[in-house]
Formats: structure tokens, sequence, C-alpha cells
């Protein structure tokens, strides 16, 4: 794993490109729950948190377990550990938790909420496995073109060799901690969601730039705001499928708390608040959780029979 040091040089580069994934994957997540993002997040730590105590791969067979494998193999997971995950009240989990049952996604027990088992019969589950392997593997090459060392080592241990679902196992799992992370850094995983939006809109286009995107990796040097775009309200309600007023009144309590600014029709994070210690160490934890991840997917590449798990809700 990278030293402290190596990590700084690459802090931002692995930044953007893990925004750019978990905002690829959220859209795709609308395949699953087509209820408004709070119910998707309900819904991703119940699937998620139900597996996690399991390792990935049956340490008496040698059998892969990927994410499907929660119709199974998962447990309950009740309302105060969503709760606490995603900062959220209680009351605002209960009841989107009973909208995704009243929908048929979850089903309710003495012990918490589960995956309800048709939910496992539609293939939706498997073709979205199967499509975040592909932006996973994507990101790991545009990663590894950029000098990131353990991109590199995990498309050379064979992460594309993995089984789709034994992937998504590893990106929920992130997915679910890095939206953790920055929960406590907003206040809440709604907050969070829309201050990593804007910022991936406003650098897009150093994102997709390799030139531009390896001059701008580091933690100490952001993208200038003039290399920075401005996002409309009505362009980031359709980017995080939030209702519009929703991001209205949020918005406006970001720009009150000086976190945001408006700049001609749209609004950006100014790099003022990105140098912030906050902000960096922010960057930092994602940026570890992901080596984290690479790693797994090295390990697990390399025929390893088992590997515990790396996370659990909680």
């Amino acid at each position: 794993m990278p030293t402290s040091q190596s990590r700084k040089l690459s802090t931002r580069l692995v930044a953007r490109q893990v925004s750019e994934l978990l905002l690829g994957r959220s859209r795709r997540g609308l395949a699953l729950v087509p209820q408004e993002r709070l119910a998707g997040f309900v819904f991703e730590v119940v699937l998620g948190g139900s597996i996690a105590h399991h390792p990935y791969r049956d340490p008496v067979s040698g059998r892969w377990i990927g994410v499907e494998d929660a119709e199974t193999l998962g447990r309950p997971v009740n309302a105060t550990a969503i709760a606490h995950s995603m900062r959220l009240p209680h009351t605002t989990v209960r009841r989107r938790a009973a909208e995704l049952v009243e929908a048929g996604l979850l089903v309710r027990g003495p012990a918490g909420f589960s995956v309800a088992p048709s939910f496992f019969e539609t293939g939706v589950l498997a073709r979205l496995a199967a499509d975040d392997a592909k932006d996973v593997l994507r990101t790991l090459g545009m990663l590894a073109d950029a000098g990131y060392a353990p991109a590199t080592r995990a498309i050379d241990a064979g992460t594309a060799s993995l089984p789709p679902g034994v992937i998504e196992r590893l990106i929920l799992a992130f997915s679910l901690r890095a939206l953790e992370t920055l929960t406590e850094l907003y206040g809440d995983v709604t907050a969070g969601t829309i201050m990593a939006a804007i910022t991936a809109a406003n650098i897009r286009r150093v994102t997709h730039d390799p030139q531009l995107a390896k001059l701008y990796s580091s933690e100490d040097m952001p993208p200038p705001d003039a290399l920075r775009v401005p996002i409309s309200l009505r362009a980031l309600s359709r980017a995080i499928d939030l209702p519009f007023e929703t991001i209205r009144r949020r918005v406006h309590a970001l720009i009150e708390q000086g976190m945001i600014v408006r700049k001609g029709n749209g609004v950006m994070v100014p790099v003022a608040v990105l140098l912030s210690d906050r902000h960096i160490d922010n960057n930092r934890r994602i940026a570890l959780h992901f080596e984290q991840m690479l790693q797994a997917f090295a390990n697990l590449s390399s025929a390893r029979p088992v590997i515990d798990p790396i996370w659990q809700l909680g």
C-alpha cells in the first residue's frame, strides 16, 4: 500500500475518479430502486450490510460468495444500524424502509429488514453487477494509465477474472463507506451527496483530460476556480435524482454555510473550501478506503482461498 507521502501525490486524482464511479453507480442503481435517493440508500445499506459478515469465498468449497448470495446467506439489518450509518433520523429510515416494503423490495422481520426474495428473481441485480464491474475496470484502467500504482497492481493480479457479483460486493461496501465518510463531513447523507455531485460536475473537464488530471492530482493542488464549470440546480437534481425543491433548499443552506458559491446560473465548490483541512482529510480517507478495496481485488484475484470481510455495517 502506498506511503502517506505518495498517497498525497494522487489524492485528488483518485477522488475525482471515485466520484465519477460512484455517481455512475448511483444512476444505474435506479434500476434497483426507482424510488427517490434516500430510499435507495436505505436499500443498499440493507443489501450490503446483510452479507458483510461472510467471507468472499466459502472456506470449505472455495465457492465465490457474491452480492447475489444475500438471497440465501443474508441476515436482517435493523433500522437503528441504518440510521447510524447514514446519520439519518430514525423516523426517516423507518418511513423510507416502509416504502420499500410496500414496493416489494424489502421485507420486515423481528430482527430488522431484509431484501425481499422476489427481488432476486428479476435479474436486475446481475445486470447491475455486470455493468458496475465494467465501470470499475474502466476506472482502474484510467488510474493505471495516470500512474496510480494500486490500480496497476489490481489489474495485473487479475481483477477482471473475478465474478461480477464479488466485484459488486466490494464496490457496494466501498460505496457505503465513502457515503459514511461524506456524511460525517457534511452532517447527513443528502448534503454529502449534493456536495460530491457539485464538486464532480465542476471539475469534469479536468477528470476527462489526462494532462489536466495529472497536473492537478496532489492534495495540495486542486484545479483552480477558473477551470471549474458551475452546475445548475435543475441539472444537479437530475444528476442525483433528488427533488428540485430539496436541492434548492439544501443548496441555499450550503451557500449560507459558505460551502458553495453561486456563479452565473449555477453553483460551484470553490478551491478555498476544498483546501480546508477537513476536506483534505476527507479525500485522504476515501482514497485509503479505495486502496483497501483494490488490495482486496488483488488478494482475491491471486486465488487466496478466503479473505475476511473488510467492512461491516455499524
